[in-house]
């Protein structure tokens, strides 16, 4: 089981910039600090869906997870952003199931950690309406980008709300837009800073769409 540190910060999904054909950014944080990660295309248009309410027509990889734990009543407490390893963030999810003694609980409650792709613990958060926390130690580390952003009330009436010219990705703009509201000429993402994305794909972990690095899944 990976160790859990003892300091945790609540964070939050601030924004979300795409998908666009190379992946998406997912801007994260608190009133003190926000960052990004780079997840995949498909990843980034699940993350959309859950903050949108919008389910698909079929169940998608994240619908069974979630029918599965809610099948074997298995909780989720907490997602956790717990470790930048080789530029790649790492994820805890943090499991709990009764115990029971034939269909009685008996008192006992087992807590499992599993080592997880951010981007899918950021979507199973947003299912289960759980906390997502950050430890100290990657906090220490991101870029802080909060300079950069514009937060307005409202939306955002820009004509090129994503703000990624300094990514120089060279792409289109497609897909869905969440309140993203930033300001005009670009945002210096950190790129070439420690941990930009799950992937593990290059200076940003960019690439193409699911090839983020997977997780071990550790069991009590």
């Amino acid at each position: 089981m990976p160790s859990m540190p003892e300091t945790l910060r609540k964070i939050r999904i601030k924004k979300v910039l795409g998908p666009i054909n190379a992946g998406t950014a997912v801007l994260l944080g608190n009133d003190e600090k926000t960052f990004v990660m780079f997840i995949g295309t498909f990843e980034g248009a699940a993350i959309l869906r859950e903050l949108s309410d919008e389910p698909p027509p079929r169940p998608m990889t994240h619908d069974l997870i979630d029918h599965v734990l809610s099948g074997f009543e298995i909780v989720v407490t907490k997602v956790v952003i717990s470790s930048i390893v080789d530029n790649t963030f790492c994820a805890t999810l943090v499991l709990q199931q009764r115990c029971k003694a034939g269909d009685e609980w008996n008192g006992l409650t087992n807590e499992v950690h599993i080592d997880a792709r951010p981007s899918d613990c950021l979507v199973i958060a947003l299912k289960k309406g759980v906390e997502i926390f950050a430890t100290d130690d990657v906090l220490s580390k991101v870029h802080d980008i909060s300079q950069g952003l514009q937060l307005p009330e409202g939306g955002s009436g820009d004509e090129n709300p994503f703000g990624l010219q300094q990514l120089d990705l060279g792409l289109e703009q497609n897909g869905p837009q969440l309140d993203l509201g930033l300001e005009d000429g670009g945002l210096d993402l950190g790129i070439g800073d420690a941990g930009l994305g799950d992937a593990g794909l290059g200076d940003a972990g960019l690439g193409d769409a699911g090839l983020e690095q997977s997780g071990d899944e550790d069991d009590d």
